[in-house]
């Protein structure tokens, strides 16, 4: 036998044990090679999804379905599908929606609890939309929104005196939802999750910054589309309160690792279920004591 006078670091399979010789691979070894391709596997998914979402946004053509090798495989690489199309895109973070903070919104889309979405795409009160700036059927929540006047680093105390101090304003707002997907609310959940939580735009009204935002969860809210109410809740609805639910997002993109900056909106999830909006119709979302926000959905 031809002695081994390989130095012990070569000899020594880096998981212990003899290193296999030849064409000889050892068990360690396979599952070394089926993790990386698991990976490669992994990234690969991600990155295809992403740009599918981002080609969705730029050409205006909604999306009917996703090839099955696309789909995300849990909660976690749905996030980081919605990460990679920040990141490929380069578009600027205009904030953040909280999604299924509400108990009408997580029987909707079948969701345990709330999840994160990014918004690029924010308008003022009045605005008049057409089906080019909505992609699909419109469908719309009034909600209670943060502006931030301090960021918030990852990692920062996800404690109501941090998003107290980091608030500079509220807003009344009405999310419009559905995304890129033609298929909503019905979109599975974790296709919703990687397109942004399914934002397709947010329009805010004026901000006020002279409110105590203790006295947000007894604000009453309401949606009118045209002379109809289509839907009525409060800020208790939100996870409790409003400041609840940006704690949420503090502390869940802390664990992502995403700082929130100063200037960004965070829109807290419908207190007013979801309504739609068909052609010519005005929406008006009014937070009790705070104001209103009106939207309009004009012809292409």
């Amino acid at each position: 036998m031809v002695p081994d006078n390989r130095p012990s670091y070569l000899s020594a399979s880096p998981l212990g044990g003899d290193a296999p010789r030849g064409g000889e691979r050892s068990d360690s070894t396979s599952t070394i090679v089926r993790c990386v391709s698991n990976e490669n596997s992994r990234t690969a998914r991600i990155d295809s999804f992403a740009r599918l979402l981002i080609e969705a946004r730029t050409s205006g053509e909604p999306l009917d379905s996703v090839p099955p090798s696309f789909v995300p495989e849990s909660f976690e690489e749905a996030q980081l599908v919605d990460d990679r199309v920040a990141e490929l895109s380069g578009w600027p973070v205009a904030g953040w929606k909280i999604g299924c903070t509400s108990e009408h919104a997580q029987k909707l889309l079948g969701a345990p609890g709330p999840f994160a979405g990014r918004v690029y795409s924010v308008h003022e009160s009045g605005a008049v939309l057409s089906d080019d700036d909505l992609m699909v059927e419109p469908r719309l929540e009034g909600e209670i929104a943060f502006e931030l006047i301090e960021p918030i680093a990852a990692g920062a105390a996800a404690d109501r005196e941090t998003v107290i101090d980091a608030v500079g304003a509220i807003a009344p707002a009405i999310e419009f939802v559905g995304g890129r997907f033609t298929g909503f609310p019905g979109t599975p959940l974790l296709l919703v999750v990687a397109d942004a939580g399914s934002n397709s735009l947010l329009v805010l009204g004026d901000r006020v910054d002279d409110v105590d935002l203790e006295d947000l969860g007894a604000a009453n809210i309401q949606m009118m589309v045209g002379d109809e109410v289509t839907g009525e809740g409060r800020g208790s609805d939100v996870l409790g309160h409003p400041l609840n639910a940006l704690m949420w997002l503090v502390e869940h993109l802390g664990g992502r690792g995403i700082d929130l900056d100063a200037g960004q909106v965070i829109t807290t999830g419908t207190a007013t279920q979801v309504s739609k909006l068909p052609v010519g119709s005005l929406a008006t979302a009014t937070i009790e004591s705070i104001g209103s926000v009106t939207v309009t959905h004009g012809r292409s």
